[in-house]
């Protein structure tokens, strides 16, 4: 046999084509992990977001492990009690802990604000890019429904969602799903227009031109070539949304309008400490600091997020 320097075809059969492609993917995704680590660690904005933000993940997720007590179980012979070794935080006015009421009002509530914004992403996304890129009327119909969409207070939509919800007697999940559903609702508009005008920015783009002269289907175009171009201010625009969702979520409990007690609340714990804030004033600070600290992580992640991903701000 002549030595051509290809593969004889006898030999296709025992070669294992996915070696090479799975340690080129490996390759790509550590070049990746690693240019994000240098961008991460030239940001401080970013990088202490990012530091925060961990400590607060692995608060909710050894939440079970560190939480000492039954976030709901009331202790009469404890009301009140300061900070102490058997109380980290102390107790609130129904002896409950306050320390593993904040874990695990921290774990539920980050839980639904990812569910929340998940949720919008899902449908935001898809809806802004098939809007921008086809345009005419598809456009203007879209549009319009959002605009409108934006229009109607997403607060009615938890208070509708939640009506029926008591109306029909349901409990427990359920009302965390309602907040999920009108959350993330209110989501969707957003996502959408900032996804519309980012395709319509790089649909004028000479690779969607020439992906039209090759005749790639019309469905590929905008959903495999011109949606990864449109994924940097979405990510920045999701992260700010995470802290902004959190901080309704507690407002919503403050009210009075979220999960019914006694499930544990960064909101309902800070509401219910306002009757005690001249004599215990620490029952009302470490809800309030908890608050403060989890929308503050992801506000400086997400703008640390905006200046390493803008090329604009880079060249500056």
């Amino acid at each position: 046999m002549a030595k051509t320097g290809l593969v004889p075809e006898e030999l296709l059969d025992d070669i294992d084509v996915r070696v090479p492609r799975l340690t080129l993917y490996v390759q790509r995704c550590w070049a990746g992990l690693k240019n994000a680590g240098r961008e991460l660690c030239r940001s401080k904005t970013a990088l202490i977001g990012a530091l925060m933000l961990l400590v607060l993940l692995v608060l909710c997720l050894l939440t079970p492990h560190i939480a000492r007590y039954d976030p709901i179980k009331q202790s009469y012979r404890e009301l009140l009690q300061p900070p102490s070794a058997r109380h980290y935080f102390g107790t609130d006015r129904y002896g409950r802990d306050i320390w593993s009421r904040i874990l695990w009002g921290g774990r539920r509530l980050l839980t639904i604000s990812l569910l929340a914004v998940l949720v919008g992403l899902l449908i935001g996304i898809p809806l802004g890019t098939l809007s921008g890129y086809y345009g005419k009327w598809i456009d203007a119909f879209t549009m319009r429904v959002v605009d409108a969409w934006l229009a109607f207070p997403g607060i009615l939509i938890y208070l509708l969602l939640a009506t029926l919800v008591r109306e029909w007697k349901l409990a427990g999940i359920w009302n965390d799903l309602a907040l999920i559903c009108a959350l993330g609702a209110n989501q969707i508009p957003r996502l959408a227009r900032l996804v519309r005008g980012t395709v319509l920015a790089e649909k004028e783009k000479e690779y969607v031109e020439a992906c039209r002269v090759i005749g790639e289907g019309s469905l590929y175009i905008p959903l495999r070539e011109i949606l990864p171009n449109c994924v940097s201010p979405v990510i920045v625009q999701a992260t700010v949304s995470l802290g902004s969702t959190l901080l309704v979520i507690a407002a919503l409990s403050f009210l009075g309008l979220g999960s019914p007690p006694p499930t544990p609340d960064w909101g309902s714990d800070l509401n219910l400490s306002r009757d005690h804030m001249e004599s215990r004033p620490l029952i009302a600070i470490f809800p309030g600091l908890a608050i403060s600290y989890a929308v503050l992580a992801f506000n400086l992640f997400g703008d640390g997020l905006r200046d390493i991903l803008d090329p604009r701000l880079a060249e500056r």
